[in-house]
């Protein structure tokens, strides 16, 4: 008898160390996927960030002239910008990063008035398109 409770209690003990192998490594792995998500999350926003300040020098430096960055590889990702006028001294700027299959885009409206400046803008996160 006393046999018997002991192998009963070993198999308790050998299944409650599973279960709790498991529960560990379900943890893990769903960590691991927010740290991917978060990896992914940080790389295209400064990919976006490179793309509106290269394009804000540019549009400083050529005023209504520049009307953008065409798509380039920087980084393990692309950056592009496009530019539309709304006005003398006003302009709608536009910069996007992606990498891989998804981006990060920020539209904003630019101010030439007294050298750029923005004046609203906003970042939106998503699959590429």
């Amino acid at each position: 008898s006393q046999r018997g409770s002991a192998l009963i209690f070993a198999l308790f003990t050998l299944t409650l160390v599973a279960i709790t192998m498991a529960a560990v490594a379900a943890e893990i792995r769903s960590r691991s996927v927010g740290v991917m998500l978060a990896e992914r999350n940080v790389r295209v926003t400064a990919l976006c960030d490179a793309a509106m300040a290269e394009s804000l020098a540019e549009f400083a430096e050529k005023g209504t002239g520049f009307f953008g960055i065409t798509d380039r590889e920087i980084a393990g990702g692309t950056i592009s910008s496009t530019v539309r006028p709304m006005g003398e001294w006003e302009a709608e700027l536009v910069a996007v990063g992606k990498r891989g299959d998804w981006q990060a885009t920020i539209q904003a409206r630019v101010s030439l008035h007294g050298g750029p400046r923005l004046l609203w803008w906003k970042r939106t996160q998503g699959p590429a398109s």
